[in-house]
């Protein structure tokens, strides 16, 4: 499987009683020239409610939806609660394509531990439905943290079986956590091997926040290996604005700078600054360094890839999304 390394880290709603923003990215070429529009993100939410709409620029220089996510609180007590939502996709050209329907119903414990039980639906373009997943993750809390085990089903030939499993462990220490998971397949015989383990070491120091993530992969031998890591640093001033910077380390990139003593190589440096601007909005400005052709051993000098600008309630996303 490819590891990804998301480019931009995104800009956080941080919402109350009714709150929205919209965000646009621009891409710039080598020369520092903007050269394409991305997509225009829109958020609002309410205390029961929220709508993200994805929407692009179509060949025809128009604007289209990508996508659109609709999300509801059909209820919320003491012992739990249940959501909906619906996310839809459209065509290159903006016309709607089958809606997939989610159902998310959570069960609280007194021990503070929580039981998850996730459905999609899908529908075909005769808008006949079906269930095309199930998941179910049950978290046990203690002092020191949490343990939580997810198990997928999906429909196969011989019905619904099993097809994926997730552990996950969570070691808290005030704000500091380390966090690992590891996600089994199954072999087709009956049995699961694992595929896929994520471990991430997160803390903070006065205004300094670090995360080092490592993703290890199934090798050819059959056993897990460190495939790729992140190490970010993020710093926050009294302002709201951020300057983070994020090493992107893989195996086998060539012409790569040599990397950290794990034996992986450094692929990228990204520095990305976010900075509140006038009128309700936030800037993010995203640069890379590389190395380069002439001198592969050194990271070159940082080149703009983007920036984006979100206008409403914004604020850069201090922490990474995979927080426990």
């Amino acid at each position: 499987m490819k590891r990804c390394v998301p480019i931009i880290l995104g800009l956080a709603l941080s919402l109350t009683a009714q709150e929205s923003n919209t965000s646009s990215t621009t891409t710039v070429d080598i020369n520092g020239n903007r050269v394409a529009d991305g997509p225009t993100i829109s958020q609002t939410k309410s205390a029961n409610e929220s709508q993200t709409t994805v929407t692009t620029r179509s060949i025809n220089g128009g604007t289209v939806p990508m996508e659109k996510v609709e999300e509801r609180l059909v209820r919320n007590d003491s012992s739990g609660k249940v959501t909906e939502r619906i996310v839809r996709k459209y065509d290159p050209q903006g016309n709607p394509l089958p809606p997939v329907r989610q159902v998310i119903e959570e069960q609280k414990r007194p021990d503070g531990g929580s039981t998850v039980q996730s459905t999609t639906y899908s529908s075909d373009i005769n808008g006949n439905t079906q269930i095309t997943e199930k998941s179910v993750t049950d978290t046990q809390k203690n002092a020191s943290g949490e343990t939580s085990e997810t198990v997928v089903e999906r429909p196969t030939v011989n019905g619904f079986q099993t097809v994926e499993k997730q552990s996950q462990v969570v070691t808290k220490q005030g704000n500091n956590y380390a966090a690992e998971s590891t996600t089994y397949r199954s072999d087709g015989n009956g049995g699961f091997y694992a595929a896929v383990r994520q471990t991430t070491e997160h803390t903070v120091q006065g205004s300094e926040v670090s995360d080092n993530s490592a993703e290890y992969e199934r090798g050819a031998s059959g056993e897990l290996q460190l495939h790729g890591q992140t190490v970010t640093k993020t710093v926050t001033r009294p302002d709201g604005s951020q300057d983070a910077v994020v090493d992107v380390y893989s195996r086998n990139v060539p012409g790569t700078v040599s990397g950290n003593e794990s034996g992986l190589k450094l692929q990228e440096r990204q520095e990305i600054e976010s900075a509140p601007g006038p009128g309700k909005t936030m800037v993010q400005t995203v640069s890379v360094r590389r190395p380069t052709v002439s001198d592969p051993g050194t990271l070159g000098p940082p080149r703009q890839l983007s920036q984006t600008v979100c206008k409403g309630d914004c604020k850069p996303a201090a922490e990474p999304a995979s927080k426990p």
